[in-house]
């Protein structure tokens, strides 16, 4: 059975939003655009996740989750070590797609900030969710894992709808092209551990897209 967690807003980085934006500063957009941005924003997002605790079973480059299972070298040795993980979807809701949809009309930069605001915002969420995960499961969260990076096939993103009832829980869609309505959503895989873990997260490191601006390493 699939779990539904609702959040409060984050803390908000500014950093990562600017980060998003390709602005090293705010002195590179218009004075107050940020901040009139943020509060736009916060008006429409909510925060949403499904999960579910799952038994895993790695057998070389092969993790079985029970209901599907995923061939993949990165996804094996991430959740190397654990018996047991949590498979979640994560969303914004529709109004940021709105916002930015109006915006890329009405003021282009102001749709990139927006844009730059929900990505900041959706792995704020994703954040929140893995911080909890020892509280709601009695385990601690290893560095989650989503479909598209690395060899971890997008098409395991119809796998991961299937069994959390994403469209019923928390009102997220799945096209045939793999794409995710409200557009900032993440579905990830996490393992879990019995001890607290080192492996330090930044998916930079597993990702082959070595020019992509957003990278971190």
């Amino acid at each position: 059975m699939a779990f539904v967690e609702t959040y409060t807003c984050p803390p908000i980085c500014k950093n990562e939003i600017l980060r998003y934006a390709g602005c090293k500063t705010d002195n590179d957009l218009p004075s107050g655009m940020l901040e009139d941005c943020i509060n736009e924003a916060e008006k429409v997002l909510t925060y949403s996740v499904c999960y579910m605790p799952v038994d895993v079973k790695i057998c070389g480059e092969n993790t079985d989750f029970g209901s599907f299972s995923v061939k993949s070298k990165t996804v094996a040795k991430n959740l190397e070590g654990c018996k047991k993980s949590v498979i979640f979807a994560a969303t914004l809701g529709v109004g940021i797609d709105r916002l930015i949809s109006k915006y890329s009309l009405l003021s282009p930069a102001k749709a990139v900030i927006l844009g730059a605001i929900g990505n900041e915002r959706i792995e704020a969420l994703c954040d929140a969710f893995c911080t909890d995960i020892k509280a709601k499961t009695g385990y601690y969260a290893l560095p989650r894992f989503s479909p598209g990076y690395s060899d971890f096939d997008l098409e395991r993103q119809k796998d991961i709808f299937d069994l959390l009832n994403c469209r019923k829980l928390i009102g997220l869609t799945l096209n045939d092209s793999m794409i995710m309505s409200p557009v900032k959503s993440v579905t990830a895989v996490v393992g879990l551990a019995e001890k607290p873990h080192d492996r330090g997260y930044n998916k930079c490191i597993t990702c082959k897209k070595t020019d992509c601006a957003y990278r971190s390493i």
